[in-house]
């Protein structure tokens, strides 16, 4: 990764994290005002996520049309309106598009952050240059977090939204002036039946699909559940803020000591081992009565949220070939928020119905089933040595 990139790369992820991050756990609250039950909030977060996807998914194919820059500078000059009228809200409908819109934003952004890292990154240090940047979701969270809670407390909600409005401004100012353009390789149409072929995702990638999509749902089962039981034992707003602020900044440091270790002793196995600590921490929050059991279960869900977006991002990069990058990438973001749409839609409803316990104890067996099929996940030869072979074969 060049030098000068990644800084820029890692604020504008910051940046978009530290607005969703940190409102995350505060806006069952705010749909709370409206009227809006457990159910409720379920349906209003798997909408959420679904545009959250919609960015994901809509990335690959900027990228390939446009530049990843431009597309990015886009998304932030269209999230500031969305944030600040967010606090001008009257009724649930409002809420729910404004918030939507700001994901779907937040969801192209950091898909086309995601592409570039993997446009730039080395194969020695790919794992740690994902975690640099996905170690913006612990940061984001603890600084969002208690930001965002102490505006509320203070300044109440439309002061909250407005300066979240204003902080968002600086990705569009870091994407102008910070961000070089790089073209996405793209097939040549006189080499299409090749160039589609090399394009192929292979069913290796879509089995690590299928393994973050168990995993990522047991990781936001927990993060949906941990503000929505604390609000029900009658924990405070600013303790709902404490455990974001503590659990971002304890899971920072293992997020990048694991990024490291992975580089060197291979990535599937601490992909299990994220796994087993998301069952973990979600087996913690149905136990949790006390302040510190959040602190804890919040604390295991990030460092699960973090390594498994960046190691399965790298492991694509990995089996990918040069021309599928973005397609692919921008899918393995996505999948994380087709996870999030699943549990978020069905989390509140089973809470309500069957009770917290029955949702934590199934998705944490998710999480452990997710460990199982690792070791099918086989690794493509490196390009470099792709094309290697090639010119060895031409030349027999």
């Amino acid at each position: 990764m060049k030098n000068r990139q990644l800084p820029y790369l890692f604020s504008c992820s910051f940046i978009i994290l530290f607005v969703g991050m940190g409102l995350f756990p505060f806006l069952p609250l705010y749909a709370g005002q409206f009227g809006a039950t457990r159910t409720t909030v379920g349906i209003f977060f798997a909408l959420m996520y679904l545009s959250n996807m919609a960015g994901h998914m809509l990335a690959g194919w900027l990228a390939e049309r446009l530049t990843a820059k431009g597309a990015l500078v886009g998304a932030g000059v269209l999230g500031i309106p969305a944030l600040v009228l967010l606090g001008q809200a009257t009724g649930l409908w409002q809420v729910i598009l404004l918030t939507a819109t700001a994901w779907f934003l937040g969801g192209l952004g950091r898909a086309l952050v995601n592409v570039l890292i993997g446009l730039h990154a080395n194969g020695k240090s790919r794992a740690i240059s994902f975690s640099l940047a996905f170690l913006a979701y612990p940061l984001g969270a603890a600084f969002g977090g208690a930001t965002v809670g102490q505006l509320v407390t203070r300044q109440g909600y439309p002061v909250m939204f407005a300066t979240l409005g204003a902080i968002w401004t600086l990705l569009p100012v870091i994407g102008l002036l910070g961000l070089k353009d790089k073209p996405v390789a793209r097939p040549k149409r006189a080499t299409t039946q090749k160039a589609g072929a090399t394009r192929r995702l292979g069913r290796t990638f879509y089995l690590l699909l299928a393994v973050s999509l168990l995993s990522g749902m047991a990781i936001n089962v927990s993060r949906l559940g941990m503000p929505l039981s604390m609000q029900a034992l009658g924990f405070s707003v600013s303790a709902i803020a404490g455990v974001t602020v503590v659990s971002g900044l304890a899971s920072a440091p293992v997020v990048l000591l694991i990024g490291a270790l992975s580089d060197r002793l291979g990535r599937k196995r601490f992909l299990a081992l994220v796994y087993l600590l998301a069952a973990g921490g979600t087996l913690t929050l149905s136990a949790a009565s006390q302040l510190w059991h959040f602190w804890l279960a919040a604390t295991a869900m990030f460092v699960a949220l973090c390594i498994n977006g960046a190691l399965a991002s790298a492991l694509a990069v990995d089996m990918l070939p040069q021309e599928a990058l973005s397609r692919g990438l921008s899918r393995i973001t996505a999948v994380g928020a087709v996870a999030s749409i699943l549990s978020f839609a069905s989390a509140g409803y089973v809470m309500d119905t069957w009770g917290a316990m029955t949702l934590y104890l199934t998705t944490a067996g998710f999480a452990v089933a997710a460990a199982l099929p690792l070791n099918w996940l086989g690794r493509r030869t490196p390009r470099g040595e792709v094309a290697v072979i090639k010119t060895l074969r031409e030349l027999r």
